[in-house]
């Protein structure tokens, strides 16, 4: 036998939870071969690493990174902090199917997003599952990419923005296409029933779709309708409609915003090992941070998206409708409303916009006092000048909940990450998920051991989405591994300064290959 490389003499963690044992590990053509004891077998290239800890590439469970695939900054957010596959086409946006009597408003609808989606020249190789994994082969990215159906695309695809029950040809159309999609390689449906247009959608709507994800033998994620006030009600609805369905559900980034829902984690956790009971199959991904990141224009009522983002920015040109806005903001409503869950404005961070730069690194707050304007109107006009976008940092949970999520059974870590240009400063989550889970749950609050820890990160995940050659240090699995001083092991991003890479990390390997980290 004779190996590319050969890592020797390194404790290994092997992403099943089993306790860790010192050995060997060899690549051989893109594979493991994992050696106990003493064996040396011959090496192109032996290195000796004792006392380095040798665990499988992390998988991220929560990614947004399939809208970003071109972006080197994007990609270094994975790669820095060890993760080697991801789980995108999360929150009902995805980049498949894109082409269709709508396809002028897919590149905004994916802004909402991703401030600056990497989409190729010709639109055209995004109209399936099959086009975007093709476009995907051709940008040599190095992170393995698995990918569901945006809802919200999907519904963009088929019916545009428009907020009502779909017709029966174009209910047709999108079990047919989503079949496809299944059937060309995605993992299932996701919904993001916050946003526009998967937010018009009715449960009939979602069920008729899940039956074709229960006949393709597929998984359904979903980010549920309201993660505040409603929270409980809103996870119970996507329990019983997985299991009505008969598909396994993937709970989206599990929370509970705003300071009067604080404590209602554990009894949705409680709901979902009832579930489990009854035989769902499911998974919880969850991000180890009290402050989440997505849209700007999120508080915004959900009717003022049915005409896309530019009929957002006329109402908010509209000093009437501006007036009515502010109002709904201001009090509790149905819908999920992120800066009352925030506490107001000053809970509210900008993160990154794409035209006006001047409040970034800001709470809403402070950008209001600082030009001297009402922070609702210092809101509006950010969206306007921004065209409708931007991202926002909501500080709305609480340690204990996300300590109680993390650390349930069921629950895998996910970055959830959104970047904008290289400079912009994203959520930290985005560069330090995973770095930041472990020193938390192992070494701050010492409520995990290491094994299990990293199954979380790694082999948890690939049991359940079916990757049956990742997540393990095992002979024959994909040479996907981190080498780790596991005691230097650190996050370094900050709010202030979200793209810090960790520290701690000696080695990647993908594919058997060592990748250059800057």
């Amino acid at each position: 036998m004779n190996l590319n490389m050969l890592l020797q003499n390194c404790s290994i963690l092997d992403g099943t939870g089993a306790p860790a044992f010192t050995g060997s590990v060899g690549f051989d053509s893109g594979a493991m071969r994992v050696f106990r004891g003493g064996e040396h077998p011959e090496s192109a290239e032996t290195i000796d690493v004792s006392g380095l800890t040798l665990v499988p590439g992390f998988i991220d469970a929560h990614s947004h990174g399939d809208l970003t695939l071109v972006s080197p900054f994007a990609t270094l957010s994975k790669l820095g902090q060890g993760i080697t596959t991801q789980i995108a086409g999360q929150c009902g946006v995805s980049l498949f199917p894109s082409v269709g009597a709508y396809s002028s408003d897919f590149p905004r609808f994916v802004s909402g997003i991703a401030p600056y989606p990497d989409l190729p020249d010709d639109l055209s190789r995004l109209n399936s599952a099959m086009g975007f994994f093709d476009w995907l082969e051709s940008l040599k990215n190095p992170i393995a990419t698995k990918c569901f159906v945006g809802h919200g695309s999907l519904r963009l695809w088929a019916m545009g923005y428009e907020n009502r029950k779909p017709d029966e040809t174009e209910l047709r159309r999108m079990q047919e296409m989503l079949r496809r999609c299944i059937r060309e390689g995605a993992l299932g449906l996701s919904t993001g029933l916050v946003y526009a247009p998967s937010c018009y959608a009715d449960n009939d709507e979602i069920l008729a779709l899940l039956r074709v994800v229960h006949e393709e033998g597929a998984i359904y994620a979903t980010h549920p309708r309201n993660e505040g006030d409603t929270v409980v009600e809103s996870r119970a609805e996507s329990i019983r409609l997985a299991l009505t369905a008969d598909v396994p559900l993937c709970v989206s980034h599990l929370k509970a915003a705003g300071k009067r829902n604080w404590g209602k984690p554990r009894r949705m956790l409680e709901q979902l090992d009832r579930a489990v009971e009854q035989g769902l199959h499911a998974l919880v991904d969850c991000y180890p941070y009290t402050a989440g990141c997505t849209s700007l224009n999120v508080s915004i009522p959900p009717q003022y998206f049915s005409r896309g983002l530019s009929g957002l920015v006329e109402a908010l040109y509209s000093k009437t409708e501006r007036e009515i806005i502010r109002e709904e903001m201001s009090r509790p409503s149905d819908y999920d409303n992120y800066a009352l869950n925030s506490g107001g404005f000053s809970g509210v961070y900008v993160s990154s916009c794409p035209v006006d730069h001047s409040a970034e690194g800001m709470f809403v707050s402070e950008y209001a006092e600082r030009i001297g304007k009402d922070p609702f109107d210092a809101y509006f006009d950010l969206l306007i000048q921004n065209g409708g976008l931007g991202l926002g940092i909501y500080f709305h949970m609480c340690e204990e909940d996300v300590l109680s999520i993390l650390t349930h059974p069921l629950c895998v870590v996910g970055t959830d990450g959104l970047v904008g240009k290289c400079g912009e400063n994203p959520h930290p989550r985005a560069f330090g998920s995973m770095a930041h889970a472990y020193d938390l749950l192992v070494r701050k609050k010492q409520l995990l051991s290491p094994e299990a820890m990293v199954r979380k990160l790694s082999g948890q995940t690939a049991e359940f989405f079916g990757l049956t050659r990742k997540g393990r240090i095992q002979t024959g699995m994909d040479a996907d591994a981190l080498l780790l001083d596991l005691n230097g092991f650190i996050d370094k991003a900050t709010y202030q300064n979200g793209s810090s890479p960790c520290v701690g990390i000696r080695a990647l390997f993908i594919g058997g290959k060592r990748v250059d980290l800057p």
